[in-house]
């Protein structure tokens, strides 16, 4: 199967398109075809070698994708059938043509999303609606200090890309 990979980090010149050995599921897992793939901060931080995946995880970048179960591992005990539209929160491995995924990690698209749109929830989407419906009564505990103490980490972890959004939020603030 085709692969989105990287031998040394660095920025996206890279990033090529390799051959690599196909995954099979195992106990629990599903293999899922994958359709598309969204691209997270924590892609582009492993990619320039300031993040790793998880122990036993895969190299290939990935943490959210879409498609169709392609074979169902021994064990799985779900609702999914070969074939089935969904989508999946990976540890890694996204970026590829098939990816093995934990059975309870596997998601239903909600009904008028295209695949396109249903790989970027998983990850991205669900961890905004956390933030904002979830965490966001905390939110006005923050102050302009406490923000400022967040991006200067942040900018201090990759400091040729700090956050956009750094002077817009302590502006609101």
């Amino acid at each position: 199967m085709l692969a989105v990979y990287f031998d040394k980090p660095g920025g996206p010149e890279n990033l090529y398109v390799k051959e690599v050995d196909k995954p099979s599921p195992g106990e629990g897992e599903v293999l899922l075809k994958v359709a598309a793939s969204a691209l997270n901060r924590a892609d582009l931080m492993q990619r320039q070698g300031q993040y790793d995946p998880p122990p036993g995880a895969s190299n290939i970048l990935g943490l959210e994708a879409s498609g169709h179960v392609a074979e169902l591992g021994p064990g799985c005990q779900g609702h999914w059938k070969i074939g089935d539209a969904a989508m999946a929160l990976l540890p890694s491995g996204g970026q590829a043509q098939y990816v093995t995924v934990p059975e309870g990690l596997l998601m239903p698209i909600p009904e008028g999303l295209t695949l396109l749109q249903a790989a970027a929830i998983p990850e991205a989407w669900l961890t905004a609606f956390q933030l904002l419906h979830l965490v966001g009564e905390e939110a006005s505990m923050l102050t302009p200090h406490i923000v400022a103490q967040y991006l200067h980490k942040s900018a201090t972890l990759n400091p040729s890309n700090p956050p956009e959004h750094s002077q817009a939020l302590l502006y609101h603030l």
